[in-house]
Order: structure tokens, then C-alpha cells, then sequence
């Protein structure tokens, strides 16, 4: 992934409407781009930053953000175990309707 094709993401991320395969790309990239990582801290700070500092309440720019990108993973892993399990359990309807083909022809 670019940097171009980061920031574009950034928006979407931060309103948590990435798919897997994009969330996956961006998280990587932003870990390894300080580039990304500081656009990605100033976006976060206008769309959330803001917002708190309007309504009076303090907060820790930092420590929230490492949250976001944590959770960010932890949905990524979740998300990624469901579509395996999904994929898992496709295979043994597949295969229960074969045997259940294979009994029927075999026993008729």
C-alpha cells in the first residue's frame, strides 16, 4: 500500500468502514510509515480531539488513538477467524451432502 492509498483510508477507518482486506493493508502500513502514522494522529485529532475539547472533556490523544489501532486488530483477527469458520463449516455441508448422495445411491 502507498502512502496516497493510506490517507485516503484514513477517513474510512476511523469511521470503522474498512473491509478486512483494506483494514489488514492499512494497519500494516501505518505500523511501518510515521508518515502515515502522524497524518493518521492529525485526522484523529480533528474528528475526535475536537469534538472532546467542545464538550469540555479531557483526553489522551495518544493512549486513545493505540486503543483505536488495537481494537482495530482485534476486530481484524475476529472478523478473519469468522470467515474461516464460515469456510469450515461450507466443507462439511459439502461433504455431509455427498455422503448423504453416496448412501442413497449405494443403498438403492
Amino acid at each position: 500500500m502507498t502512502c496516497k492509498e493510506a490517507e485516503k483510508l484514513i477517513p474510512l477507518f476511523l469511521d470503522d468502514d474498512l473491509d478486512n482486506h483494506d483494514l489488514s493493508d492499512f494497519l500494516y502500513h501505518v505500523e511501518a510509515c510515521p508518515d502515515c502514522r502522524e497524518e493518521l494522529t492529525i485526522q484523529f485529532l480533528v474528528k475526535v480531539g475536537m469534538k472532546r475539547l467542545e464538550d469540555g472533556n479531557t483526553f489522551n490523544l495518544r493512549n486513545e488513538l493505540d486503543a483505536l489501532l488495537h481494537d482495530a486488530k482485534k476486530r481484524l483477527n475476529a472478523r478473519e477467524y469468522l470467515v474461516l469458520s464460515s469456510y469450515f463449516l461450507q466443507a462439511v455441508v459439502i461433504a455431509l451432502g455427498g455422503i448423504t448422495l453416496f448412501l442413497a445411491l449405494f443403498l438403492s
